[in-house]
Formats: structure tokens, C-alpha cells, sequence
């Protein structure tokens, strides 16, 4: 008899602790955040945007943690002080895991294209010999701004076999004899409005509107919506099927979300969703 008291009691306490621990567990996935990385202008806005949606559908504080360069928000993700980013688009993304030798990250959802734009201080046809013309020094978005100048005749890149990554080394005709100095992205649009000797950017369009630069008043040409790249959400790959990173998707892939981007960036930033 007293061993079959014995036993009730254990197994009594065994119950106790399940549903403590069961508690304590729901508790501490109520009270975490969901990380995601992103650039102010306009990632962080639409992150913004939705974030009462997300914490309303999953019961998780969405934590919208701001980067200004285009290289920790990756590495961030890569090491799992961030859960998602938001920033980049796949192109980027591929070359820049290529080249750290990261593995595992990927493009878990397409949300918005923001046209690169070429902004020039005076008329194309006043163009003259020794105009510098700045550029993203990045991979991606070097050779991304130099295939927009070729389209629009101001160079002629030779021919490669990936012409996502060309550079100024490529620029086989140059009928304007413009001069291009590279710099990082972040400091396309203060250099360009700063320094006298600059006569024209290609500039992000986050990094544009940041500096009051809209790309549909202001610059002389950029992509068009059908540019393929795309921003994207961007997630480890062991987390694709992740519930939280299903719930991110589908609150930013709404038509109230599709509203907000035209209304709030006047087609300076398209929805692709």
C-alpha cells in the first residue's frame, strides 16, 4: 500500500512539472521577439507598417533591428543575432555568400523593387570629358548600375558571361569620356549632393530617398517595375518552414500592404507580391 502511495505521489508530481514546464514554455515563446534586420528607408517603415498584424497573428513582438550598410545585416543572420532581414535583393545576396563563404542563407520571399535611378547635376547633352560619375562599389549593384548607364547609351560594357558583376574594367566605349569612382552605397547620395566636383550618381533608391532624393522627380532615368531585382526577405535555410517566418511573409504580402508601398512611395518603390 505504501508503495502504491508512493508511486501516486511521484507520478502526481511528474504531472506538475509537465504542465509547470509547459507553462514556463509557452510563457518564454509568448515573451520572445522575432529579430529582423532592415534598412530605415523603406524596409524598416513597411516592417512598421505591419508589425501589429504580425504580433496580433502569432502572439511574438516583432523587433525591427536598423542596419545602415549593406554587410552586417547578412552577417548578423548568418551568425543568429538576427532571425530574418529584409534589405537586399538575390542577386546580393547570392554573390555576397559566394564570396564570405557563408552557406545556408536564403531568399525566403520577394516583397518590393526599389528602381535604381541616375541622378545628374545638369543636362545629359552638357555632359563633357572628365565628369565624374559615382557608383556603388558592391558587386551586385556596381555592375547593376553600369548594365542601367549602358541601356541608356552613356557606355558600352563588353561582353561577359555573368554581367551582373561587371565593373568599370568593363566599359569598353565610354563616348561621353566620363570618369566612375566607386564608393560604398550609404554614401552615393551625401557625396553626390556635397561635393561640387561630383556630376552624377547612381543611387539606391533606399539610400536616395533617405536624402531627400525622389527617383521619379529627380534622376534623369532608373529601372523600370520590371527590374528583377526584387528585395527580399531573407532567413537561414533551416528556417524556411518556420512558422514565424510564414507569419512575416504573409502580413507583408497583403493588399493593405501592397496599398501602403504605392500610396506612401509614389512608385518609387513597387510591390512585386
Amino acid at each position: 500500500m505504501k508503495k502504491s502511495k508512493t508511486l501516486g505521489k511521484v507520478f502526481v508530481s511528474l504531472i506538475l512539472l509537465v504542465v509547470l514546464f509547459s507553462v514556463v514554455g509557452f510563457s518564454a515563446a509568448k515573451s520572445k521577439s522575432f529579430k529582423v534586420g532592415a534598412s530605415p528607408v523603406p524596409h524598416a517603415e513597411i516592417l512598421e507598417f505591419v508589425k501589429d498584424d504580425f504580433e496580433q497573428k502569432t502572439g511574438v513582438k516583432l523587433d525591427i533591428i536598423i542596419f545602415t550598410d549593406y554587410v552586417q545585416p547578412n552577417l548578423a543572420l548568418a551568425d543568429g543575432s538576427i532571425d530574418a532581414n529584409y534589405f537586399q535583393h538575390e542577386p546580393y545576396l547570392l554573390t555576397f555568400v559566394k564570396e564570405r563563404k557563408i552557406e545556408g542563407l536564403v531568399c525566403a520571399a520577394k516583397i518590393h523593387v526599389e528602381p535604381m535611378g541616375f541622378y545628374l547635376k545638369k543636362d545629359l547633352k552638357d555632359l563633357k570629358k572628365g565628369d565624374i560619375i559615382i557608383i556603388p562599389n558592391d558587386v551586385t549593384n556596381e555592375g547593376r548600375a553600369l548594365l542601367l548607364l549602358e541601356q541608356h547609351d552613356l557606355i558600352k560594357l563588353r561582353e561577359r558571361e555573368d554581367p551582373l558583376v561587371a565593373t568599370v574594367k568593363d566599359i569598353v566605349e565610354n563616348p561621353y569620356n566620363l570618369t566612375f569612382k566607386e564608393l560604398e552605397a550609404p554614401y552615393l547620395p551625401r557625396t553626390y549632393k556635397t561635393d561640387k566636383n561630383v556630376v552624377g550618381a547612381v543611387i539606391n533608391t533606399n539610400y536616395a530617398m533617405e536624402a531627400d532624393l525622389n527617383p521619379l522627380k529627380d534622376a534623369v532615368f532608373f529601372e523600370g517595375a520590371e527590374s528583377p531585382y526584387a528585395n527580399i526577405i531573407a532567413v537561414r535555410e533551416e528556417r524556411l518552414n518556420d512558422e514565424l517566418v510564414k507569419a512575416l511573409i504573409e502580413v507583408l504580402t497583403t493588399d493593405k500592404v501592397r496599398n501602403f508601398i504605392l500610396e506612401k512611395y509614389n512608385g518609387a518603390v513597387v510591390p512585386v507580391f
